[in-house]
């Protein structure tokens, strides 16, 4: 066997090292391609899981030797009134996102609504709760009372929308955004119990900033350009937190209430209201299907939706003057509104706030027939564990209407929720809420802001919303959005006397969504006029 020359080894040896030499090369120039390539690719900085938060992990891989890399993938995201939020109606809200969110606001706020119930830590009972408190106060970790860990997978998995179709994101300015529609956002807004803070429109373009339970909003549509939502949870809400972590709350109602609407869950009962009007005297008049003739919610409630045609109007009609002689009927403590009556009692008059100064200087007369459609729509007003982001005219003609009634009753239904409390905090604690918190201010909580009259705090809202619900015990929703208190004969009969009934069950409920409505945040129906079809969600 002939053996290799030494002139065969050295050109052997060569060629290796000259494939060698030319292997790093190449490796050194697919290198310097790859992070060139990486810094031209406009969402460099939009493709970590810190910016992507859970949706880091649902990107699509590529293959290595493509140039060019895809944009991203994001969830597509829709809501409203009639298809709820991503196909989901009943929804779990959370302040505290319960998956790692990111930066991206969709990506927030797709951790803060959750399809199902969310996992989190359970509370614990009896004497166990009590020595957790004490522990957790020393410890300086006291978030919902609970007891127990859930692991880093389930609590991902539990607010994945794993489901929701995705599609590649939009590069804006430096966002990386998915595009929603005017209707989805209005939908957000309503959900997380949006109210405006400011909103500017001008040579400059559109700008606004809404507040809500669950962070910040944020609207920026200049001239010629694109129009963009940000959105940003809280920073005030921590190891502090001592109510439940989660609450349901429905689309479907959210968007009802915002467009002016109250329905029966059992009847065709389904009426709309006008909105806020100019100083003047109006006869309220009851127009069968006539919502959709109407200017108020109509267009939203369609946008949302919902079928207008199907739905009840009531009407303000503008009158040349009043009748001669009213009598105050009963005074009200509450400078918002006040109730007058006509000498006979056939016609019932309110006082309501004007559109422009909000001063108290339109007068809505009450006929029978239109003060039996307000009763009715009362005894059906949805059950919430938040405050409405509601119509104007909803709120100002139903709080009118039945201030003076709760006026009658808020000491003895402040009251009630204070023992509740007292008798039933195991109960309580077994819903959520932290036990300390139970112990030692949600009782006098929920009886100062019942008394207050208004407010505007979610948090009280949810506390007194469930104390009721406890009160009541294991009422269902359907049982809880349809009550008779209202339309019972001697109720505002009743509300004259010197010593108020015991309430029932069906009074606490009542009145209870009646302190809802008043706990409220008035909102712009006509917020879509300043939008345009589609906005980027960043």
């Amino acid at each position: 066997m002939d053996t290799p020359s030494g002139m065969d080894t050295s050109n052997l040896v060569a060629a290796w090292l000259s494939f060698a030499v030319t292997t790093v090369g190449l490796g050194g120039l697919i290198s310097q391609a790859s992070a060139i390539n990486d810094q031209l690719d406009p969402f460099h900085a939009n493709r970590t899981a810190e910016y992507l938060g859970v949706w880091f992990q649902r990107q699509q891989r590529f293959p290595w030797w493509k140039i060019t890399k895809p944009p991203p993938l994001g969830p597509v995201i829709a809501a409203r009134m009639a298809d709820g939020f991503c196909g989901v109606n009943v929804i779990h809200v959370t302040r505290i996102p319960v998956a790692p969110p990111g930066k991206a606001g969709w990506s927030t706020i797709l951790a803060m609504f959750n399809h199902e119930v969310p996992i989190l830590p359970g509370p614990k009972d009896g004497a166990a709760a009590e020595k957790a408190d004490s522990a957790s106060e020393e410890e300086g970790d006291s978030i919902g009372g609970g007891s127990g860990r859930e692991s880093a997978d389930d609590v991902a998995r539990s607010a994945s929308w794993s489901r929701v179709d995705r599609k590649a994101l939009k590069r804006h300015q430096s966002h990386a955004c998915i595009v929603i529609s005017r209707t989805t956002l209005i939908t957000m807004l309503a959900v997380t119990n949006g109210r405006p803070v400011f909103q500017y429109s001008d040579a400059c373009g559109f700008r606004a900033g809404y507040a809500s339970y669950c962070g910040q909003w944020y609207i920026t549509w200049p001239i010629g350009q694109e129009a963009i939502v940000k959105f940003a949870a809280h920073d005030s809400i921590g190891q502090t937190e001592v109510l439940p972590r989660s609450f349901a709350l429905r689309v479907d109602r959210c968007g009802q209430i915002v467009s002016g609407v109250v329905s029966s869950p059992t009847s065709d009962f389904a009426v709309a209201f006008c909105g806020r009007k100019a100083t003047g005297t109006y006869r309220l008049e009851h127009a069968i299907k006539g919502f959709q003739g109407a200017h108020s919610g109509r267009h939203l409630y369609n946008m949302m939706g919902g079928k207008a045609f199907e739905v009840d109007f009531l009407h303000a009609r503008a009158v040349v003057a009043a009748p001669a002689t009213l009598s105050a009927f009963p005074p009200s403590s509450d400078t918002e509104s006040a109730n007058l009556a006509t000498d006979n009692e056939d016609i019932l008059v309110l006082e309501l706030p004007n559109k422009d100064d909000k001063r108290l200087t339109v007068k809505f007369l009450i006929p029978p027939a239109e003060e039996a459609v307000l009763k009715h729509a009362l005894d059906v007003l949805p059950w919430t564990s938040l405050s409405w982001s509601a119509h104007r005219g909803l709120r100002d003609i139903l709080l009118a209407y039945g201030k003076p009634v709760m006026d009658f009753y808020r000491a003895q239904l402040a009251d009630l929720l204070r023992k509740t409390v007292e008798t039933r905090p195991d109960v309580l604690r077994a819903r959520g809420w932290d036990a300390a918190f139970v112990r030692n201010n949600m009782a006098h909580m929920a009886a100062s802001a019942v008394l207050a009259g208004q407010g505007n705090s979610g948090d009280s809202v949810r506390v007194v919303t469930d104390i009721a619900a406890v009160y009541v015990g294991n009422w269902e929703v359907a049982r809880l959005d349809e009550v008779r208190f209202w339309r019972r004969e001697d109720v505002r009969r009743d509300a004259v006397g010197d010593m108020p009934a015991e309430l029932d069950a069906q009074g606490v409920v009542a009145l209870t969504k009646l302190f809802v409505l008043e706990w409220s945040q008035e909102f712009d129906y006509q917020l879509y006029h300043h939008l345009p079809i589609s906005l980027y969600f960043a």
